[in-house]
């Protein structure tokens, strides 16, 4: 395995176990680049790091019990694919424009990465809304 290749499969890592499990915004310079293109399950297309971060505190900020469980991650060079578990007690905030439940959600999701030097230069994430929004429903 090539040393870029790993240092990708490292940084797709980083991105689920640091900035969304742990919720550290302050890695993002490492992991993204500053103009970092982003599209999104629930409608978002954005650029740029700040951007990201207001999105992570949006959807971190609806969960007092966020996780992020990085199931399975395939590689090849610049290019990186991630199937990801994603849950939380939804009782902190508003998610997608649904009050607090006070619910366990439960959610699968995949992310296909372009990375350059080791960061990540687009993102593009596609989750299981379907399943997601049934489980808002009251």
């Amino acid at each position: 395995m090539s040393a870029a290749l790993e240092a990708n499969r490292a940084t797709v890592r980083a991105f689920y176990a640091d900035l969304w499990e742990r919720g550290d915004l302050g890695c993002l310079p490492a992991l993204m680049h500053e103009d970092v293109g982003f599209q999104g399950t629930f409608g978002q297309v954005m650029r740029g790091r700040e951007a990201f971060a207001a999105y992570v505190r949006s959807v971190r900020g609806a969960f007092s019990a966020y996780r992020c469980e990085l199931r399975d991650l395939l590689a090849e060079e610049e290019r990186v694919a991630a199937r990801v578990g994603f849950s939380g007690q939804h009782d902190a905030g508003p998610f997608l424009d649904v009050p607090p439940t006070g619910r366990r959600l439960a959610w699968e999701g995949v992310g296909f990465f372009t990375l350059e030097e080791a960061r990540i230069r687009h993102l593009w994430v596609m989750g299981d809304m379907l399943g997601l929004m049934g489980q808002l429903r009251p």
